[in-house]
């Protein structure tokens, strides 16, 4: 049986109760860091989408120090549009997932080794639809109290980054960037979170902003 932790901290009841009341900004928050060539917009046709699921973890290094889990995805497949970005843990539906937090939890234990007894989801985001992929990608926040003791899947995750929260949340962190994707095309004036020394953007930063807004200050 799955153990949780009952003593939880005033950040993740906060955040629990604001994810069952289903009051989030969604959208608003996602074109907060979309590029001006990204439309945030529901799939034109639900018929040819296919779902993704994502965990955002949080778990404090020491009491008020809160740390989200990332990972960077291996770049050896090249056909992978993704590859050597930043993003969470997370993955395609599959055929035997029962649910998408399932896929989310089974996708976060194969990439990153956390210990899913001590995972705490506290509920779901607003989901992004990616136009190029036509992937609906849903992201769910947990909770872990233990600190987690991870190690990367060798065959998709090139490195596990532990990252402060607050310097997502510190607005000088949050600036334009000039990117390049594999195919040779180069993006300018891209938002992004600029926290030590990694680049974080596109999809990734547009579910995380929503959970920036949401978190009470």
């Amino acid at each position: 049986m799955k153990m949780i932790h009952t003593s939880r901290p005033k950040l993740i009841e906060s955040l629990q109760q604001r994810l069952i009341s289903g009051s989030l900004p969604g959208s608003l928050s996602h074109t907060g860091m979309a590029h001006a060539v990204r439309k945030v917009e529901p799939p034109t046709d639900p018929t040819k989408t296919k779902d993704a699921a994502v965990l955002m973890t949080l778990f404090e290094k020491d009491p008020g120090d809160w740390h989200m889990i990332f990972i960077r995805r291996t770049s050896s497949h090249h056909k992978d549009k993704h590859a050597g970005q930043i993003g969470f843990p997370g993955g395609k539906s599959e055929a035997g997932d029962p649910d998408l937090m399932f896929t989310a939890l089974r996708e976060a234990e194969e990439e990153t080794s956390i210990d899913l007894s001590t995972v705490d989801v506290l509920g779901a985001l607003s989901p992004l639809y990616i136009t190029v992929s036509k992937f609906l990608v849903h992201p769910y926040l947990a909770y872990t109290w233990k600190k987690p003791v991870l190690s990367p899947q060798e065959s998709e995750v090139e490195e596990i980054l532990e990252l402060p929260l607050e310097h997502f949340l510190d607005i000088s962190n949050r600036r334009d960037t000039r990117i390049r994707l594999q195919e040779g095309i180069i993006l300018n004036h891209v938002p992004s979170f600029q926290v030590m020394g990694h680049t974080i953007w596109g999809a990734t930063a547009m579910i995380l902003n929503e959970l920036l807004d949401i978190i009470p200050r």
